[in-house]
């Protein structure tokens, strides 16, 4: 007795296995995708948080400068005014979240500004100290947020 075998021939892929790639594929691709994303996004803030860094350096350099030259300074709280007794006058304007220096923009993007100024007392010897409270950028992730003392010329 002969029996015919019919061979089934096992070229190609069954539909299980297409769907499995498939799947497989999209699963690869979306972990790339999320990836670039993130990668994408991090750039950004990176090249933002220069430009605001630049923007902080900026006003500091200035403000260094004027302090080490002047041994008085009036502070104006309420206008957000810093007048030195050279004439040297720093205004901040929250409507273009600006620091001028006279009539200058020194630095942009500024969300919040406050100064104010103590007198302390070592070996006989009166310091002006200037607090400045500065923050700068656009977002969260982005700001620059900085309170630094900066002591008067007092020799």
């Amino acid at each position: 007795m002969v029996k015919n075998n019919i061979v089934k021939s096992e070229k190609g892929i069954t539909l299980l296995s297409l769907i499995t790639y498939i799947i497989i594929l999209l699963i690869v691709v979306g972990i790339l995708g999320t990836i670039s994303t993130f990668f994408y996004n991090n750039i950004d803030i990176i090249k933002n948080s220069a430009k605001f860094s630049a923007e902080f350096d900026k006003f500091n350099g200035y403000f260094v400068n004027d302090v080490k030259n002047n041994k008085h300074v009036d502070v104006d709280s309420q206008n957000n005014t810093i007048i030195f007794i050279d004439g040297t006058t720093y205004k901040y304007n929250p409507d273009d979240e600006g620091i001028y220096r006279g009539q200058v923009k020194i630095a942009s993007n500024v969300k919040s500004f406050s100064a104010s100024k103590k007198t302390i007392t070592i070996n006989s010897v009166d310091k002006e100290i200037v607090t400045i409270n500065i923050l700068i950028g656009n977002s969260t992730k982005n700001l620059i947020n900085k309170s630094i003392d900066y002591t008067l010329r007092y020799w």
